[in-house]
């Protein structure tokens, strides 16, 4: 008998859209807690960040292809995930987006059955990304979300059914990664990245109907309790263009110089990834291996990723930004981001360091109009050149920033990044003025926050816009009914969500 094609039966490309958004929302609101729980294979404190990012890439590519069908949308989200895939965490939820883009093909429905199938195959590929796969972390819960669904195949289940099936999989999985990796029983804590996974097989169980059953925990005051050694080394992440060689014969040289290897090779593309001492070494093999179209570097040790480039160039791009999440963004992008947020930098303070920059002419991405003006005070004490993008608020920030391609120069970019800004309308929702950082929180969790992102949407001629990004502050716990209130009012608009997690505004909203 042939399945209707509703929600709770099929998924076809608006629904794999949902699906995605439904993805990147709760990742947005669990990624501070999946940060904090972090301890294996490092504590690197960017578990919660690396799977959002690689989701939010996920969903803004498939975006791009809506109405081709479902093929063309799963695949171009499996590509961009690929591409922006960072840490162990990033790189095997690539995996899960590859396997549905595999079994996606000439399909214009996933079913119960292509569905289950996809699961399937994305623990296949999970697992044959990794050197040496450790049980007790992601692909322990992609096994049991796997054998649950080759079991499911055997009943009479709908798709809705299959995904609670799954939730509770995942869910269960999740609770015996400590009896199966020691550094989480000694910590007391779960893997990260497996409840990140758990967090997203619960959203799309709540998609089909019910509510959502995991919530963020509470971010810890303190870090998760650590050994006595420091922890040193790199995570290093690079995207080649590769010419053949033989995927295992990199892993046995990139073995000698690092562990928590990853390699992934697709079309002519090899996404690395690996813990190392000898960055510079790894770089250099790479380079033998093919052309390295974008690479980045942070610090184990969990320090905010504000590290300038070193290599030499003739233009960068550099973003002071006070929301830390769009500092990493940048970052993930061969960016130097700065986050002004963090102390008061001086008009001398801040030259001097972009004096130190190994380039000719610097192009600054600012966050507001205090970061624009103490820029042109600057650029007096500055030997290169310097160009300040006319950019005031997070928003407009975000969308500049999200239309650089880590793999194009930043010349053959700069005039779509103008042309855009050109034509952008923003506006911020602040907390009262009479009020203290509680003022701020009262307002981010109150439920008359979707109205004032209406009323301030409402005065930037929403009508005639198409999409709208707004970037979220740490203060919001709640995304979900300011996007439900803006759906309702304007259907027509693309909502694209960020977590910039600034101290202000609440809110930064663009509208192109």
């Amino acid at each position: 008998m042939m399945l209707r094609r509703s929600p709770a039966l099929v998924w076809n490309e608006a629904a794999f859209l949902a699906a995605l958004e439904a993805a990147v929302t709760a990742l947005g609101e669990h990624a501070p807690s999946l940060n904090a729980l972090n301890v294996f294979p490092v504590a690197a404190g960017d578990t919660g960040t690396n799977l959002l990012l690689t989701t939010r890439a996920a969903l803004r590519a498939a975006h791009s292809a809506a109405g081709e069908g479902l093929p063309a949308v799963t695949e171009a989200a499996a590509q961009a995930a690929l591409r922006a895939a960072h840490g162990n965490s990033g790189v095997i939820l690539s995996q899960v987006y590859r396997a549905f883009a595999e079994v996606s093909r000439e399909r214009t429905v996933l079913d119960v059955f292509s569905f289950s199938e996809a699961l399937t195959r994305a623990d296949t590929l999970a697992r044959r990304a990794l050197l040496h796969p450790v049980e007790g972390t992601m692909i322990t819960v992609l096994r049991a979300v796997a054998e649950t669904a080759a079991d499911f195949q055997k009943t009479q289940g709908t798709l809705t059914d299959l995904l609670l099936a799954v939730r509770s999989a995942a869910t269960a999985a999740v609770a015996r990664t400590p009896e199966l990796l020691s550094v989480l029983r000694e910590r007391g804590v779960v893997d990260s990245g497996a409840l990140g996974l758990a967090v997203i097989f619960d959203a799309w169980a709540a998609l089909t109907g019910g509510k959502k059953e995991l919530q963020p925990l509470p971010v810890l005051s303190k870090p998760v309790a650590q050994r006595n050694e420091p922890t040193t080394g790199y995570c290093f992440n690079a995207l080649l263009s590769c010419d053949g060689t033989p995927r295992e014969r990199i892993a046995v040289e990139l073995a000698r110089y690092g562990e928590s290897i990853e390699i992934i090779h697709h079309g002519d593309l090899l996404r690395v990834h690996l813990h190392t001492t000898a960055p510079d070494t790894v770089h250099e093999i790479l380079r033998r291996v093919g052309q390295v179209r974008s690479i980045s570097i942070d610090s184990l040790s969990g320090d905010f990723p504000e590290v300038p480039p070193t290599e030499a160039r003739q233009a960068l791009l550099v973003v002071l930004s006070t929301a830390p999440g769009i500092v990493t963004l940048a970052h993930r992008l061969g960016v130097y981001g700065i986050a002004t947020n963090r102390k008061t930098r001086s008009a001398s303070s801040l030259a001097s360091r972009l004096a130190q920059l190994p380039v000719e002419r610097i192009i600054v991405l600012p966050s507001s109009k205090t970061d624009a003006d103490r820029v042109q005070r600057a650029a007096r004490l500055l030997p290169q050149c310097l160009t300040v993008l006319p950019v005031q608020s997070l928003a407009a920030q975000l969308v500049a920033l999200s239309l650089l391609d880590p793999e194009r120069e930043l010349d053959e970019t700069l005039p779509d990044i103008q042309a855009t800004l050109a034509r952008l309308s923003t506006v911020d929702v602040v907390a009262p003025r009479s009020g203290t950082g509680k003022a701020a929180n009262a307002l981010g969790r109150a439920t008359h926050l979707p109205a004032a992102a209406v009323h301030a949407l409402s005065s930037l001629d929403p009508e005639d816009a198409e999409l709208c990004t707004i970037v979220i502050g740490e203060a919001v716990d709640r995304i979900e009914p300011v996007r439900q209130a803006i759906a309702e009012r304007w259907p027509h608009l693309q909502v694209e969500l960020f977590w910039g997690h600034q101290t202000a505004p609440l809110l930064s909203i663009a509208l192109e």
